[in-house]
Order: C-alpha cells, then sequence, then structure tokens
C-alpha cells in the first residue's frame, strides 16, 4: 500500500479534532512555503514572530503534540511541493504555539569530513518532536526561536 492508501485509511479513524489538525497542517505548510520564497528571510522571520507570538500559554498534551507532528509530516509528504525541515518546523512551531517550553531550533551538522549542512528542528521541554535524525549525525545549535 502507498502513501496514500495509508493515509486514507488513517484519515477514515482520524477524529474531528485529527482531520482539522491536519487541514489546518496542509494550509500552514502551503503558506509557509509561500511566505519563505517570496519574502527575505529577515522579512519572513519578522511575520512568523508576530503570528506566534501569544500571551496565552497553555499545557499540550502529549497525545495532541504526537497528533500534530504525524499531521505537519504526512502533509509535508502528500503536498506536491517538497517541504524540507525548515517548513516542517515552523508549522509545528506555529500549530502548538501556546505550548510552553517548545522550542524551534536551527543548527549546523558537527563533521568535518562533510559539507555545511543545516537542520531545523523543534523541541517541547528539551526533547525533539519534530526534525530527528540519527544517532550517528551530531548538530550544534546556533540559534533557538521560543
Amino acid at each position: 500500500m502507498g502513501k496514500s492508501g495509508k493515509f486514507i485509511n488513517r484519515w477514515k479513524n482520524l477524529s474531528y479534532n485529527g482531520k482539522v489538525i491536519f487541514l489546518k497542517s496542509v494550509i500552514c505548510l502551503s503558506l509557509i512555503k509561500a511566505g519563505l520564497a517570496l519574502l527575505p528571510f529577515a522579512a519572513f522571520r519578522k511575520v512568523f514572530h508576530w503570528i506566534t507570538s501569544t500571551s496565552t500559554v497553555k499545557e499540550v498534551s502529549q497525545q495532541q503534540i504526537e497528533l500534530t507532528v504525524w499531521a505537519v509530516d504526512t502533509a509535508a509528504n502528500l503536498l506536491p511541493f517538497e517541504l524540507l525541515c525548515l517548513p516542517r518546523a515552523l508549522a509545528t512551531k506555529y500549530l502548538l504555539r501556546k505550548a510552553p517550553f517548545l522550542t524551534l531550533e536551527i543548527g549546523i551538522e558537527v563533521n568535518p569530513a562533510k559539507h555545511f549542512e543545516a537542520h531545523a528542528w523543534v523541541e517541547n521541554n528539551g526533547t525533539v518532536i519534530m526534525g530527528k535524525w540519527p544517532e550517528s549525525v551530531s548538530y550544534h545549535r546556533l540559534w533557538a526561536w521560543t
């Protein structure tokens, strides 16, 4: 069974809330992709910071976090354009913006034998929830976006 077949089976079993989160992920990823393509990064960062800023913080269940991460990854894999780690991390950060202790991290791979390689990921209280990498790879954190 292909990606779309697995998705259709999962879609049928999703709750209403799960379907809403998935559809929000599709919209969010599409807008982020457009924003990153059309705006200089400094301008995009200001707009993104403005829309993710919230004075309301609320606890988010582990189930909600896992569902959101699944929705973002699945939507990113199904959409007809490439969505690498940065748009996925930005979408996750936006969709879970009210969760305390959630940070978007950007770093570079620590490996002198390789060319420069950057990576973006999201951490919840120090645990990577989006953008995990193999244990054989090590990244040096350059920037944390809280």
